[in-house]
């Protein structure tokens, strides 16, 4: 779920219910938030299925980017489908706030986190490799087909993830 806040009185309300096909986002949370203000669309990620949302100013769900399919497939490496798992109960004696293991977290090639919008294309962060992917932004603000890989960060001595992504006014 997200909320707003009333730019006025500070009332919050809800915006949107981020779901897959009816299904909620169990546990693993959303993610990175990122906003064109070109097509006036606001792009949020569901950590639990790797998916990016894209939402119009109404909050209304105007369509998905699947990078584990579409994005992979555009540089020719196998696709990585979401494997739907039943929804995380916290009163379970399995799940572990302390252990991500038990959050519902998409497969490390799905999944996505930090997003960032430039020059008419979407920047994204996937927790394989710590890489970052981009994919254009077509006039009525969906995405394209030409993902590719920006970036690969150096490895790390242990898990992690990049959880947001910034361009200075140069562009860097």
């Amino acid at each position: 779920v997200l909320f707003r806040s009333d730019r006025v009185t500070g009332a919050i309300t809800v915006f949107a219910n981020v779901t897959t096909n009816g299904r909620p986002n169990s546990g693993a949370a959303l993610g990175g938030i990122a906003y064109d203000a070109e097509t006036k669309s606001l792009y949020v990620v569901d950590r639990e299925t790797g998916l990016i949302h894209r939402l119009a100013p109404d909050g209304t769900d105007t369509g998905i980017y699947d990078h584990g399919t579409s994005g992979r497939e555009a540089q020719g490496l196998p696709p990585v489908p979401w494997k739907s798992t039943p929804p995380v109960n916290i009163a379970d004696p399995g799940f572990d706030s302390t252990k991500p293991e038990t959050w519902n977290l998409a497969e490390p090639e799905r999944r996505v986190f930090g997003l960032a919008v430039h020059q008419g294309r979407l920047y994204y962060a996937v927790a394989d490799n710590l890489q970052i992917w981009s994919v254009g932004i077509n006039p009525g603000g969906s995405l394209g087909q030409d993902a590719m890989i920006e970036l690969v960060a150096p490895p790390s001595n242990g898990p992690t993830e990049i959880s947001k992504i910034t361009f200075d006014e140069q562009g860097r």
